[in-house]
This record gives structure tokens, C-alpha cells and sequence, in this order.
């Protein structure tokens, strides 16, 4: 907190008409706390006494306590010494280059006046990656912890109970050579704990955790990463994105996962049966896995052995895609017919990166192995309207434009940030055909695509395909803001 001269300050305000009355102080103590909160920044608050001198100290009472602007973090711990209020339910510090040495300084003081969420953001350099480190203390009555560290090194306490914690968040750490965080989370420590995220984390070749009441566990970027065990009887949703597919020998990987309540898994990541050994998870409601590219060999294909989770279902509800066409497709191999079948599906949904190719084939493939589908959303993402070299083969077999498939349940399209584009049309076509049951379809268009003939061209091309049955509704985006799009004239 930095110091405020009150004496040499301007003048309090004079808000009485030109005359010496001090309306502000006659506020009750309340009314003036929850103004002072709205601040939302500390050293304002504390500035805030050249208004009125019965506001010198307010600010100690405060029941959250913001320090903003990449603070320098010496100023915390004097802050909180400061600091009276009977209850502080929020910090949160936003530094720049916190030093272990730092930190050790105000998390003592914080563990003992904190009993709701700290939130901690350190900026530094590659160059200060690293340095020390420092233990992170016990915070009994804290609610949530939230730690982007800028890598510095941590160390997690060796004794007591995280009480009341039921999120957790570290980003961007470094943990020390005695790694203990599992143990530190687990459920014997940590027994209310709901929701924990491991982000850009060094120093974590094996992590092991037992909970019984996470609901929800993220893991990303998690590079050294070797061995993994989850034991989480009431686990709701599993992320894990980019921690094994770093490690060069694949049997040096042992996963094991129990998760059998499991409702939403998201695996952007490798995945190898002969390692990794998934429990049962016959609540399964959404399936999310990595990249799958259409064109291209092997070495191109992230997560490929990911695919083989798509046949660990037989069914369910939600199914999320994202489709990578290669800019310049070289090799003739068709990846997508790799896949010999896909879980019954009721929603799709697809990213699709088409880098200007077609992508009618691809979709095909993919939809021939949906046929229970009901919903369809197809994002358009990052698609360009320029056209591929002539020799591209991205548009085999081509076949596909006059083959039949059944797609009898299918009710609702979303197609999202559209581009308007030939290639949709294209797919749009043989869609209308195949969907016989088809009710509504949403196209909105990309922000970057403004209102223009061509546009008009593709609304009209897509109602002369439509039914009268099919209602068929268009949006733009005028700003920020989403709107019904209805053509002039």
C-alpha cells in the first residue's frame, strides 16, 4: 500500500453549495465501505481521505482488499498489517517480478486474516524464471487460491488442512524437488475440494490424487509429466490437454484414471490403450478429443491415437470435433477414413479449420458414421476464401456430392462464423438433401464479413435449397453486437 500524505492533499470537498458543511462524513460507515469498495484498487481507496478526514482509515476496514496495476509486492504486508477489518472474504494482487523472498514476507499475514478467495498475479521475465522458492502456507479458512506465479518455484506445505478450499488454481509454477502437491490436495488435506487446475506447471513428473469430492479437474501444459493417477469417485468433468504427448518413449507413460461418474471428458492429448487405463465411465455425456487432420501423413497428426477413445463409446449425447485441413496438402492419405465408426451421437459439434480446401468430403465421412444425430453445429473457424492449388486433393473422393445418406433425425444446424463461401454452399446443398427432417437452421456470418451483395448472393442460394417446412434465420454482427440479418430491397 503505498503511503498517502493526507495533510498535504487538496482540500477535502466542499459539497454543501460553496459552503464548509462535510456531507460526506455524515454517511453512515456502511454506505461509505460499499462506496470505497467499488474502487476495486486499495491505494485509491486509501486515497479517497482528501474528500473527508473521517475517511483516513476507512479503508483498513474494508472487506476486500485489491492491489492492481503491477504493485510492487514489498507493499502487500504492510497493507495487511494495516488492515482491521474482522473478516477479509477477498485478496487479490496483481504484481510485477514477486520474489520468493516477497512472498514469504505477506502469505503468513494473509493465512491468518484471509477467509475467502486469493487471487495472485505475478508478471516477470523469462529471465526471472525460477529463482528461490518459497512454501506456500496453510490457508485454513481460505475458499479459493488462484496462483499465477511467473514460475516461481513452490513448495507445498508438509503439514495441515486446507479446511474450506473448494477451488484451486496454479498457473505457471514451478514446483520444488519434494513435490507434494497431491498429497497436499488430496482429500485427507484437502476435504471440501470441488475444482483444481494445473496449468504451464514444471517439476511435476508424477502427480497422484485422491479426492472424494472433486467435481471437475483440469490439466494442461503439464510437460514433464510422466505418471498420473486420478482417483475421484465423484468426478464430473476431466480436461487434459498437451501434458504426455511431450515424452519421446511412450512407455515410460502410466496413466490410470477412475472416474466413474465421469459426465464430460475432454482428452486433447495422446493416448496410448497399452499404457493409460481409463475406468469405467458409463455416465459419459460429452466427448471432446484433439485435432483430427484430414489430409496429410502421421507425423502431422496431433493426438492420433486419440482417436481410439471415440470407439470407447457406444453412446452419447454430446460429440466435439475440431477438423485441421493441412495449407498445402502433399500426401494422398484421407485420415478420416481411419476411423471405421463413431459413438451414436445426438449433438455434433465441429470446428472446422478449412484453409480455403473443401472440406464436403471430410464431413461426409464423418456424418455417414452420425446417422443418429439430431443437432448439428458447424463453426467455421479461421476458413479463407481464397482457392487451394488446382492439383489439391482435398475434394476426394468427389463422389461424395452425389452419394445418399440418411440423416432422418436431424433437426436443428447451427452454422457459426460463417464466410459465405463456395465450399459451403457446396456442403449446404447435399445437406438440405440428406436431412429430411430438417426444421431450423442458423447461419451466422464471421465478424470480419460485412453486409455485401455477395452475402445476399449466399442467403439467397441457401433459401432456394430450403423447404417451406425448414425455418431458415441469418445474423451479423454490427459492432459487438449479434443482429437479424434482412437484406434490403
Amino acid at each position: 500500500m503505498e503511503h498517502i500524505d493526507v495533510d498535504s492533499a487538496p482540500k477535502r470537498a466542499k459539497l454543501a453549495g460553496g459552503g464548509n458543511e462535510d456531507r460526506l462524513s455524515a454517511l453512515p460507515d456502511d454506505v461509505l465501505l460499499d462506496v470505497l469498495l467499488k474502487t476495486r484498487n486499495a491505494a485509491d481507496a486509501a486515497r479517497t481521505s482528501i474528500l473527508s478526514s473521517r475517511w483516513r482509515l476507512l479503508w483498513a476496514f474494508l472487506p476486500e482488499l485489491h492491489f492492481s496495476d503491477g504493485i510492487d509486492p514489498r507493499r502487500i504486508r504492510p497493507a495487511l498489517a494495516a488492515h482491521e477489518a474482522p473478516d477479509l472474504r477477498c485478496l487479490v494482487a496483481i504484481v510485477r517480478g514477486a520474489s520468493p523472498k516477497s512472498m514469504a514476507a505477506w502469505l503468513p499475514v494473509a493465512v491468518r486474516r484471509l477467509s475467502g478467495d486469493l487471487v495472485f498475479h505475478n508478471t516477470t521475465s523469462c529471465g526471472e524464471w525460477g529463482r528461490g522458492a518459497f512454501q506456500l502456507p496453510c490457508f485454513e479458512n481460505a475458499t479459493a487460491l488462484s496462483l499465477d506465479l511467473g514460475f516461481l518455484v513452490l513448495a507445498m506445505p508438509a503439514s495441515g488442512v486446507f479446511v474450506r478450499l473448494t477451488d484451486l488454481s496454479l498457473v505457471y509454477v514451478q514446483l520444488n524437488r519434494v513435490n507434494r502437491l497431491g498429497d497436499a490436495i488430496s482429500s485427507p488435506r484437502c476435504p471440501a475440494l470441488r475444482k483444481l487446475t494445473v496449468s504451464h506447471a514444471r517439476g511435476l513428473p508424477t502427480f497422484i490424487i485422491h479426492s472424494e469430492s472433486l467435481l471437475q479437474l483440469k490439466l494442461s501444459n503439464l510437460h514433464t509429466l510422466k505418471k498420473l493417477t486420478v482417483v475421484a469417485p465423484a468426478l464430473e468433468e476431466l480436461t487434459l490437454s498437451s501434458c504426455l504427448a511431450s515424452v519421446m518413449d511412450p512407455s515410460q507413460l502410466v496413466v490410470n484414471i477412475s472416474a466413474p461418474e465421469l459426465l464430460v471428458l475432454k482428452w486433447k492429448d495422446t493416448y496410448d490403450p497399452s499404457f493409460f487405463e481409463l475406468g469405467e465411465m458409463a455416465h459419459l455425456q460429452c466427448l471432446d478429443i484433439g485435432t483430427l487432420v484430414v489430409y496429410g501423413s502421421g507425423k502431422f497428426v496431433y493426438s492420433p491415437d486419440s482417436r481410439i477413445l471415440l470407439q470407447c463409446c457406444e453412446a452419447i449425447h454430446k460429440l466435439n470435433l475440431k477438423v485441421v485441413h493441412l495449407s498445402r496438402m502433399v500426401y494422398n492419405q484421407h485420415l478420416s477414413e481411419d476411423m471405421t465408426r463413431l459413438p451414436e451421437v445426438t449433438f455434433l459439434n465441429l470446428v472446422v479449420t478449412a484453409l480455403s480446401h473443401s472440406f464436403g468430403a471430410c464431413l461426409f465421412n464423418i456424418l455417414r458414421m452420425c446417422t443418429s444425430v439430431i443437432k448439428l453445429a458447424i463453426d467455421m473457424s479461421c476458413n479463407y476464401e481464397e482457392e487451394c492449388p488446382s492439383d489439391c486433393f482435398c475434394d476426394h473422393p468427389p463422389n461424395w456430392k452425389f452419394k445418399d445418406l440418411i440423416l432422418d433425425r436431424l433437426q436443428e444446424v447451427d452454422i457459426i462464423n460463417s464466410g459465405g463461401t463456395g465450399h459451403e454452399v457446396a456442403f449446404l446443398e447435399r445437406l438440405f438433401s440428406w436431412a429430411t427432417a430438417l426444421e431450423q437452421i442458423t447461419v451466422t456470418f464471421d465478424e470480419t464479413i460485412t453486409e455485401s451483395m455477395a452475402m445476399k448472393e449466399f442467403r439467397q442460394k441457401l433459401l432456394s435449397f430450403s423447404r417451406p417446412e425448414i425455418c431458415m434465420r441469418f445474423f451479423v454482427y454490427r459492432g459487438s453486437e449479434k443482429v437479424l440479418y434482412v437484406p434490403e430491397g
